[in-house]
């Protein structure tokens, strides 16, 4: 029974350090990113982006995966890869929201930025 609760406590202690890790982890994104938005950065890399937008970053790359979200692949062939995330986009998606003072859906508004920003052509 001892060795039961001893399993559980350290079970328990254990879920707590990585849920401090993950907040300060992301603490530490959302600080770089608002120094990057400080100093002009073009971009965020995903955690940075993804603290900006209060999501994870791991919802962030399911939707720049699935062509849902605007952001750049950087890889060399078919090996694996960095995204990092325009900027423009975090502000222009959240100015949008703002702007249309309505519930954005960021697939829809994908679809309208890219249309926008290559002349029409989607």
């Amino acid at each position: 029974m001892e060795s039961q609760m001893q399993e559980q406590v350290t079970t328990d202690q254990t879920g707590v350090g990585q849920a401090q890790c993950r907040e300060l982890m992301r603490d530490i994104a959302l600080r770089n990113a608002l120094q990057k938005r400080a100093n002009g950065v073009p971009t965020y890399k995903v955690p940075e982006a993804a603290a900006l937008l209060s999501v994870s970053q791991e919802y962030l790359y399911r939707l720049i995966q699935a062509d849902v979200f605007p952001g750049l692949c950087m890889r060399h062939r078919r090996g694996q890869g960095r995204y990092v995330i325009p900027a423009k986009a975090v502000e222009q998606l959240l100015d949008g929201a703002c702007a249309e003072g309505r519930c954005l859906d960021v697939g829809d508004w994908t679809a309208e930025w890219r249309a926008r920003t290559s002349g029409g052509a989607a």
